[in-house]
């Protein structure tokens, strides 16, 4: 899960880079498809935070959702 992870921060930080180079070469103008790139940094983001949500709970104590080291 982590390999997928660090590739979805790959992505994300790729597409940011592409919007970040459509922004300065448009002089500050916000174009459509700049908006579509938004779009899809979103959807990114959104399955960051779902596979880091999924790693709590197959870690975590099932009852709080809590890592305890020396739970018993």
């Amino acid at each position: 899960m982590a390999n997928n992870t660090m590739l979805l921060f790959a992505k994300k930080i790729q597409l940011e880079s592409k919007w970040n180079e459509m922004y300065l070469s448009n002089n500050g103008k916000i174009t459509t498809d700049m908006l579509q790139l938004g779009d899809e940094i979103k959807t990114v983001i959104r399955s960051i935070l779902k596979a880091q949500e999924d790693d709590v709970h197959n870690y975590a104590n099932s009852n709080d959702y809590e890592i305890h080291q020396f739970a018993g």
